[in-house]
């Protein structure tokens, strides 16, 4: 009886020793030893509010209150800080006086990273001093390493964040990770970790998961292989790959990703489905010191299809030394089905769309935009430079076979609408998108002609006649100018078209000339008709008078036209045809006295030849 009292007593004295062991123990003696060494890691001051033994749930270490301090330089608040970290040792290694940690948990880890408006950041100073006091020949260890050699059964963080606060840019952006969980399993060598990570991306408020495994852990950074599945709010994608020799290759797959679903809003009408999205990256790592991520990294077999409506585009695309290439296709788009509002009557069809565009850090070249609109061909190549509010582009235009008339009715109501086959040819230059930009920096140059066309809505040769006032003249009431073929050189500055050298051919009439149509939509041309002999001579017989004004047998009328798009004005420049009547008195007048002078004629036959010219100016 007495042995099981003893036993008992030795018992209650064990578990008493357990007790205080921890109140008896005072690890913080330490701090002068080890805090030094874990300041010169990370080149930050460190506080440690408290280091104590813990004897449950397991045998362990508790660090508590730990803050690792900014670098000046970016601030005086916190780097990292955490409540606590608690290490875990197995008991049974212990006696054998083997240190096995068995887990690792952070608690309330809350970690601040900074890009400066210089664009540096706050992580490069970390282990700045001790990487420069290293030989050499010495490398840091690695992250996985340092896991890797740990050897824990479970490593965990709860209840984390990170925040990114991004200066460099005109305004200061913040993005913060919240609700951080972290859980690995299994990390030791030869072992294939198990991978789980949870947080919330803000200001989005989008959760973010990571499940998987990498491995087997050796005592490089290689990872033969790793599976995880990724989960950004409710799109799902997958990674698979491998880390060996400093090679990485990695391939991300996703069944479908909406648009609707993406974390940041974007200025779409509907939403755009990404369909069997898949991309092989491949890389060397770590990075060279100076050399940027994207002219390291190759992309092979990027493609994935864009589901809009009823339209499919089909995208591919490669990328190599920093240079991304994108070729697009697609037999049929209507633009009813596009996620954006357009100004238009109807909907628009375009067929057989083929588009190649290179992407080199912010400059994006179109090598080759081809797709057929309304009959006709349109291709075009071009550039554009991102980083500004308004940024620099240039390109060429060229477009053969166009139908006017369906492409002028799909546009909108007009009180003048158009037919015909055009195409033209169209270099053009710039700064910006909006309309204020292109009205102070588009620059173009080009030819346009137009075959077998009309101009609903106005007839030239009426409006003409309406303004010499020709009684008893009748014309067809045909509302339209009809022509054969029209065409003209343009240049565009300012914010305005400057048409030059217009020449258009018509069974009634040639016309030519030139003006200029402002941005905003201002008219003020002038034309040239050159009369058909039939048209000039109706004329000439209710207006004898414009005989005066005839050349090679027509009748050329100056015609201006001015106010607006919307609403042109028509006039006929009777200064300019009252000047050639003129002209050809005074021509009449000149050789008559030249003739007196000279004796070649006597005077009744000058009056004769006067008599003869008033009468056929007065149509008597």
């Amino acid at each position: 009886m007495r042995i099981f009292v003893g036993l008992g007593v030795l018992v209650v004295l064990l578990l008493a020793i357990l007790l205080v062991l921890p109140f008896l123990v005072d690890l913080n003696q330490y701090q002068d030893r080890y805090k030094p060494l874990i300041e010169e890691a990370f080149n930050r001051k460190v506080v440690l509010q408290d280091v104590r033994l813990t004897i449950w749930p397991r045998l362990g270490v508790r660090v508590a209150g730990v803050t690792v301090q900014e670098d000046p330089a970016f601030g005086a608040g916190p780097f990292v800080s955490f409540t606590s970290l608690d290490v875990g040792v197995k008991l049974l290694p212990l006696l054998s006086r083997r240190v096995e940690v068995e887990e690792v948990t952070l608690r309330d880890p809350l970690i601040a990273v900074i890009k400066d408006r210089k664009g540096e950041m706050n992580l490069s100073t970390i282990g700045v001093r001790a990487s420069a006091a290293s030989s050499p020949g010495q490398s840091a260890a690695n992250p996985l390493q340092v896991l890797a050699l740990l050897a824990v059964d479970r490593f965990a963080i709860t209840g984390g964040a990170i925040t990114y606060r991004d200066e460099s840019t005109p305004e200061p952006m913040e993005y913060r990770v919240n609700d951080l969980e972290l859980l690995l399993k299994s990390v030791h060598l030869g072992e294939t970790p198990t991978l789980h990570l949870a947080a919330t991306l803000q200001p989005y408020n989008i959760p973010v998961r990571l499940d998987g495994s990498g491995g087997p852990l050796v005592d490089m950074f290689d990872l033969k292989q790793f599976t995880f599945d990724l989960g950004l709010g409710k799109i799902a994608m997958g990674l698979k790959g491998s880390l060996v020799g400093g090679n990485l290759t990695a391939t991300l797959t996703a069944p479908v990703i909406n648009s609707a679903d993406l974390p940041m809003a974007l200025p779409l009408t509907k939403p755009v489905l990404i369909k069997d999205f898949h991309a092989t990256v491949k890389a060397h790592y770590p990075l060279p010191p100076g050399g940027s991520a994207e002219q390291l990294v190759d992309i092979h077999d990027l493609g994935f299809a864009v589901a809009m409506g009823q339209s499919l585009l089909t995208v591919q695309g490669y990328g190599t030394g920093g240079r991304l290439t994108i070729m697009v296709s697609a037999p049929s788009i209507s633009t009813a089905d596009l996620p954006t509002e357009l100004s238009l009557k109807k909907p628009i069809e375009m067929q057989a769309l083929q588009l190649s565009v290179e992407l080199k850090g912010q400059d994006l070249r179109v090598n080759n935009l081809s797709l057929q609109l309304f009959g006709g061909t349109i291709k075009a190549i071009g550039g554009v430079t991102a980083g500004s509010l308004a940024p620099p582009f240039n390109g060429k235009v060229t477009v053969a076979g166009l139908q006017l008339g369906p492409a002028l009715d799909a546009l909108g109501p007009s009180q003048i609408s158009a037919s015909g086959t055009a195409g033209f040819e169209l270099a053009v230059s710039g700064r910006g998108f909006s309309m204020s930009d292109l009205t102070k920096a588009l620059e173009a140059t080009g030819h346009i002609n137009v075959s077998q066309g009309k101009i609903e809505g106005v007839n030239l040769i009426q409006e003409a006649v309406a303004r010499l006032n020709v009684p008893g003249l009748r014309l067809d009431n045909l509302k339209a100018t009809v022509f054969s073929t029209a065409e003209t050189d343009l240049a565009i500055k300012d914010g305005i078209v400057n048409i030059q050298r217009l020449l258009m051919d018509s069974h009634d009439f040639q016309a030519t000339g030139g003006g200029t149509v402002g941005f905003d939509q201002s008219l003020n041309l002038k034309l040239a008709l050159n009369l058909s002999p039939s048209l000039s001579q109706q004329i000439a017989g209710a207006l004898p008078a414009t005989r005066l004004a005839f050349a090679g047998g027509r009748l050329n009328v100056p015609v201006t036209i001015t106010g607006t798009t919307q609403a042109p004005s028509y006039g006929v420049d009777l200064h300019v045809l009252t000047g050639r009547v003129q002209g050809q008195v005074k021509e009449q007048l000149k050789g008559a006295i030249n003739d007196l002078l000279s004796g070649s004629s006597k005077p009744q036959d000058l009056k004769q030849k006067g008599q003869d010219f008033l009468k056929g100016l007065l149509g008597r």
